[in-house]
């Protein structure tokens, strides 16, 4: 039987045991934020994306992606729409494409797709002009989206056809995010 002071430490300690976690605790906003691996969205950025191919002949690649980044311990993933133009010169014949598409990559592979307006000027001696639209798959190599090697096979969607150039393209596009240089520090989507 507890008596006296006996009943009176009992308590004490029962209070401290009771007690030490929560004030050896750590607060529970703080928890998960100090990982060394966070996974996140980074905030769509318009960035410009150039590149240089070849389809019959070099061709260069112009023009502007809404890009973001999601950061993963294991890879690096980026997605967004473009609006580009091929620009192909030859001679006197020039072939301007303006094209919208969408791209994504994870890691070391990615895909796009891609329509494209054709406009070939002075295509025959007459200085004849002729206009056509083509859808392009595109799949390949990627680094981390920040390069993407692709092949793509363009196929025709309208009546007039481009036939100066081929249907296999291959192309190699750099999309330059600053996000890329700092990821860690990249303005985050909520």
């Amino acid at each position: 039987m507890l008596t006296g002071s006996k009943y009176g430490l009992y308590i004490f300690f029962c209070v401290c045991f009771l007690s030490a976690g929560n004030a050896f605790a750590q607060p529970s906003d703080s928890v998960g934020t100090n990982r060394p691996f966070t996974e996140f969205w980074t905030k769509p950025l318009i960035i410009p994306k150039l590149g240089v191919g070849v389809q019959d002949r070099l061709f260069v690649e112009m023009g502007i992606q809404w890009h973001t980044i999601y950061r993963h311990p294991l890879t690096l993933i980026s997605k967004g729409p473009y609006c580009t133009v091929d620009l192909f010169i030859k001679q006197s014949n020039v072939l301007v494409g303006p094209k919208l598409g969408y791209e994504f990559t994870a890691g070391l592979l990615g895909a796009a797709f891609d329509v494209t307006y054709f406009m070939d000027h002075n295509y025959n001696a007459e200085g004849a002009n002729r206009k056509a639209w083509v859808a392009t798959p595109k799949v390949g190599l990627s680094i981390l989206g920040f390069a993407d090697l692709f092949y793509g096979y363009s196929i025709p969607i309208s009546d007039e056809r481009i036939t100066s150039i081929s249907r296999n393209r291959f192309s190699l596009v750099f999309n330059i995010n600053t996000y890329y240089f700092d990821l860690k520090g990249a303005p985050r989507k909520r």
